[in-house]
């Protein structure tokens, strides 16, 4: 009986040594590998994988003002929609960035009227401040002509877009009016005309003189004189007032 015991005893004894020996051996195995799956794109960007560097940029790129230089308006002038194809096509689509491909986010009729504030490096886009209702206010709502001191994003309450500038054509002044249709004009030009002088009358008398001797310099004749814009400098002498106006004068 006593054998039959013991012999029980030593069986169990080393059952529980094979346990906790098995037991042992799992606790020291290493821990599963991750998934290969997770978190690829991230490590991709960490190695620098060419094909996570060729994902296309934005085509959005936001309108400038101040471009005309540290003295000029926020905008360089004013501008109407005009040469519209017709048909279907009877509006100027206005996109995010300068490029048929980036998106479409309104559609100007003919003859509306725009800020003319930035343009793309070959010419063939400006970027505009408008409105939604298709005027232009007779005061400065849009913020399109204050002095900006240098060139930055738009921030004022009005609209900005993208359009090809062969559907605008510059012109010189604001209306609460919708503007009159004009025949396009190959030989249209324009350019920021300033005068300066003691008084707001002698600025002004400076503005014109050296505005139209520019013009017949450059053998045209003025169309638009523009809407004239003066301030106050804050000095003294012949530079206490200065005043300016983009001015449209065809050859």
């Amino acid at each position: 009986m006593n054998k039959t015991v013991g012999g029980l005893v030593a069986v169990i004894v080393l059952l529980v040594g094979a346990v906790m020996y098995l037991l042992g051996q799992q606790n020291a195995a290493p821990p599963p590998a991750q998934s290969a799956s997770i978190d690829v794109a991230t490590a991709k960007k960490a190695e620098g994988d060419p094909a996570a560097a060729q994902m296309p940029a934005s085509l959005q790129r936001p309108v400038r003002v101040g471009t005309g230089g540290p003295h000029a308006d926020a905008c360089r002038g004013v501008g109407s929609v005009a040469n519209l194809p017709g048909g279907a096509d009877d509006f100027l689509a206005v996109r995010e960035g300068p490029t048929v491909k980036a998106k479409r986010i309104d559609k100007l009729k003919d003859d509306a009227p725009v800020y003319i504030c930035d343009q793309n490096a070959g010419g063939s886009w400006i970027g505009i401040v408008y409105q939604a209702n298709g005027y232009l206010p007779t005061d400065d709502t849009c913020r399109a002509e204050e002095n900006v001191g240098s060139v930055r994003p738009y921030e004022g309450p009005c609209l900005t877009g993208w359009v090809s500038a062969k559907y605008v054509m510059p012109r010189g002044q604001d209306s609460d009016e919708p503007y009159e249709g004009e025949p396009a004009v190959a030989s249209r030009f324009l350019f920021d005309a300033e005068g300066f002088g003691e008084t707001e009358f002698t600025a002004t008398n400076y503005l014109y003189f050296n505005g139209d001797r520019r013009t017949k310099a450059e053998g045209g004749t003025v169309i638009d004189r523009g809407k004239r814009t003066c301030r106050s400098t804050g000095e003294s002498g012949a530079r206490a007032w200065v005043c300016r106006a983009t001015y449209t004068y065809e050859k």
